[in-house]
C-alpha cells in the first residue's frame, strides 16, 4: 500500500505557504476597505459634476460600483489561487478563500463606514444647490 492516506491529503502544504495566504487574507481587509471607500468617493465626485444646481442624476455612479464589482472580483480570484497554492484539499481552499472573502469585505466595509461617518455612497442633495 503505497496511497497516501487522508491524512497526507488535508490541511497546509507547507507553514511557508499558510503564512503567504493568511498575510494576504489580512491584506484584504485594506483591499476591501479600498473598494467601499472608492463607491463611497466615485459618488461623491458624481454628484459634484452632475449638473450646475445638483439637480439632475448622478451619472458617474455606474463607475463606482463597477470599482467595487472589479475590486472586489480580482481579491476573491487572489484568495482562491493563494488558498488553491496553499491547501492540499482543493475543497478546503475554496471554504478558506470564500470564508476569507466574506471576512474581508466586510471587515472593509466597516473601515469604510467608519472613515465616511456611516454612509456608504455620497448622500445626493434634495433641493437644488443655493449660492
Amino acid at each position: 500500500m503505497t496511497g497516501a492516506s487522508t491524512q497526507d491529503q488535508r490541511g497546509w502544504r507547507s507553514t511557508g505557504r499558510a503564512a503567504v495566504y493568511w498575510v494576504l487574507a489580512g491584506l484584504g481587509v485594506l483591499g476591501g476597505a479600498a473598494t467601499w471607500l472608492f463607491l463611497f468617493l466615485m459618488t461623491e465626485e458624481a454628484t459634484r459634476g452632475a449638473t450646475p444646481d445638483r439637480s439632475g442624476p448622478n451619472p458617474n455612479s455606474g463607475l463606482a460600483f463597477g470599482g467595487l464589482l472589479v475590486g472586489h472580483v480580482v481579491g476573491l480570484v487572489v484568495l482562491v489561487i493563494a488558498a488553491q497554492w496553499a491547501r492540499r484539499d482543493p475543497r478546503s481552499a475554496a471554504r478558506f478563500a470564500a470564508v476569507a472573502f466574506l471576512a474581508d469585505s466586510l471587515l472593509g466595509l466597516v473601515l469604510s463606514l467608519l472613515t465616511t461617518g456611516g454612509a456608504l455612497v455620497a448622500p445626493w442633495p434634495q433641493r437644488p444647490y443655493q449660492p
